[in-house]
């Protein structure tokens, strides 16, 4: 049906290339030690068989959500990212989610939500977001981020969605990420992203938790807890059939529980004296 992420991209040293378009990776700024943990765990979605569009000019799913929780915040002096990943069916990857100490413009602005995707056209922000091109030693493309103060307990829905031209497949596509506060009700938009009209759809995604600063040890990276639930495509027509795990190389202190209707929820521990 499609690639496996886990397979396309792995989990040692290959996945944690994407630590990079955090924008913090090689930035002054960074706390300076002897580990820097990347990826520390991932769960993959295994989506059913793509759906078709437009009289066949579409393949693969137009929307992504997933909500997400962090139950225990390590706070702004840590380094902490989650986020759903995705990839369009015949070109490249990007990804959405939180980050505890996000690096834009130039200067780190604490807790940060961020939109980014390889490869791609171009970029226009959202409402008090800024966009950016991005050239790192894994690739280059546009991400588009914005200062979120994001608050602990409270569930975030992340969406991913094509804006425009379904009925243009010959054009180049623009997609949009926004994020809701369920508690508040109040939805943010981070920008849009114009990829190749080439890339077709959506076709798999995973979540995950990476840390991007460095540490003295893998025990010193802070105590921290999330969750990534009710995963669906296409406004909720779809479902992933079943969930993967996976966990990072360099780090063993990782935790993922499996919990929640099908199993469909997936609860991230990570740090400090997590074992599994």
């Amino acid at each position: 049906m499609y690639k496996s992420a886990l397979k396309l991209f792995g989990l040692g040293a290959a996945l944690v290339v994407l630590a990079l378009a955090a924008g913090n990776s090689g930035q002054v700024g960074l706390a300076q030690g002897s580990v820097t943990p990347g990826h520390m765990a991932v769960v993959q979605y295994y989506w059913p068989q793509l759906p078709v569009y437009w009289g066949g000019t579409q393949i693969g799913f137009y929307n992504f959500d997933v909500f997400l929780t962090t139950d225990v915040d390590p706070g702004t002096q840590s380094y902490y990212f989650w986020a759903h990943q995705f990839h369009f069916k015949e070109g490249d990857v990007g990804y959405m989610g939180l980050q505890t100490n996000g690096y834009m413009q130039g200067r780190w602005v604490g807790k940060m939500a961020i939109f980014s995707i390889w490869n791609a056209v171009a970029a226009k922000p959202g409402p008090g977001a800024a966009c950016e091109w991005f050239t790192r030693q894994n690739g280059e493309g546009w991400s588009c981020r914005m200062q979120y103060n994001w608050v602990q307990g409270r569930t975030y829905r992340l969406r991913l969605w094509e804006l425009c031209c379904a009925e243009k497949p010959w054009e180049d596509e623009w997609w949009g990420a926004w994020i809701l506060d369920t508690t508040t009700g109040q939805e943010v938009f981070l920008g849009q992203i114009q990829v190749p009209a080439s890339w077709q759809w959506l076709d798999w995604s995973q979540v995950w938790v990476q840390y991007y600063g460095s540490v003295s040890g893998c025990s010193a990276i802070p105590y921290a807890k999330a969750r990534f639930e009710r995963p669906s495509a296409d406004n909720g027509s779809f479902r992933p059939q079943r969930l993967e795990t996976d966990y990072g190389r360099t780090c063993a202190n990782a935790k993922i529980t499996l919990t929640g209707d099908q199993n469909q929820t997936a609860i991230f521990e990570t740090g400090g004296n997590v074992r599994r």
